[in-house]
C-alpha cells in the first residue's frame, strides 16, 4: 500500500514550498526573516488544503 503525505491545512505556519491540493499552485516561504509561511486559502481557487512540495 502506498503512502501519502499528509496534507497541510490553512492556517499552518509552515517552511518551504507546498503546492494546492486542488489546483496544483505553487507557493514558497519567504527567504528572509524567519522564513515561516502561514499557508492562506489558495488564491487561484479557494483550496484549503497544500501538499509539500520537493
Amino acid at each position: 500500500m502506498a503512502q501519502t503525505e499528509p496534507l497541510n491545512e490553512v492556517g499552518d505556519a509552515v517552511v518551504g514550498s507546498f503546492r494546492c491540493a486542488s489546483c496544483d499552485l505553487l507557493v514558497q516561504s519567504p527567504k528572509e526573516n524567519d522564513g515561516v509561511l502561514v499557508l492562506p486559502p489558495c488564491p487561484l481557487c479557494g483550496g484549503e488544503t497544500w501538499r509539500r512540495s520537493d
